[in-house]
């Protein structure tokens, strides 16, 4: 499915799976990908009485739940998804001792955790590709609050050696292949990344940062890109990243 020629521009630098939504994540060194994404990244999500997916904002799809990234999602195999509580326990997901987890520090007792359905757990695409410049310009944004990727919660943080902040923006009708031989991964680039409150919220050591989305209005509020998968394969931690020409 690829078409015409690729030009090397970066490398993958680091690698995120979120095996259940809006909870914290795992950083991996390698990972299967497929049409829908990493395997198993964001299989499972909290779900209340109205099939609404918790989030940290309201939408047509999403509730806003308070409290979610208190927890860890990860996944032994892609497959296997737990959480980790934030009293230290680990829960295998699904599970009521996860489901009683999750209710118990949301003080809520609507809400269990459901694997993907019919409606997508992604918020708008596969895979969600931010580039170490564009980064270390949002670092350098807030102003002495620190920031790494955890707080923008890409899959594919990918430095791109001689491209300004951004670069990423202006990859629109084209196709990204990263990796090499019959592992590589094809996909293409989507939209840009619009952000919202998660922005802001304490997290994983990271404070709150009130500046967090007031810092993105001159750029609408994006940051980062989409991509959809064309071809699956496997992603490693140091794979070329191309761009077709």
């Amino acid at each position: 499915m690829a078409s015409g020629p690729f030009e090397v521009v970066g490398t993958l630098a680091r690698l995120w799976r979120y095996p259940v939504k809006s909870m914290l994540g795992e950083q991996l060194t390698d990972a299967p990908v497929e049409r829908r994404g990493l395997v198993g990244d964001r299989r499972f999500a909290v779900w209340d009485a109205e099939g609404k997916f918790g989030s940290c904002k309201n939408s047509r799809r999403f509730r806003r739940m308070d409290g979610l990234l208190d927890f860890r999602g990860g996944s032994d195999d892609g497959a296997a998804a737990y959480l980790v509580a934030p009293d230290g326990a680990r829960h295998a997901v699904p599970s009521p001792g996860a489901d009683a987890a999750v209710r118990a520090h949301l003080r809520r007792e609507d809400v269990r955790i459901m694997a993907e359905a019919e409606v997508a757990h992604h918020d708008a695409a596969p895979l969600h590709l931010l580039s170490a410049a564009s980064l270390d310009w949002y670092a350098h944004a807030l102003d002495g609050v620190p920031a790494d990727e955890r707080r923008l919660r890409p899959n594919l943080l990918v430095d791109l050696p001689g491209l300004p902040a951004f670069a990423e923006d202006g990859w629109e009708g084209r196709q990204v292949r990263i990796g090499a031989g019959a592992d590589a991964v094809l996909a293409r680039w989507m939209k840009q990344t619009e952000r919202c409150r998660t922005l802001t919220v304490e997290q994983d050591g990271l404070p709150r940062a009130a500046q967090g989305l007031k810092v993105l209005a001159g750029r609408g509020l994006n940051l980062g890109v989409y991509l959809e998968v064309l071809e699956g394969g496997r992603l490693r931690v140091g794979d070329p990243v191309a761009l077709s020409v």
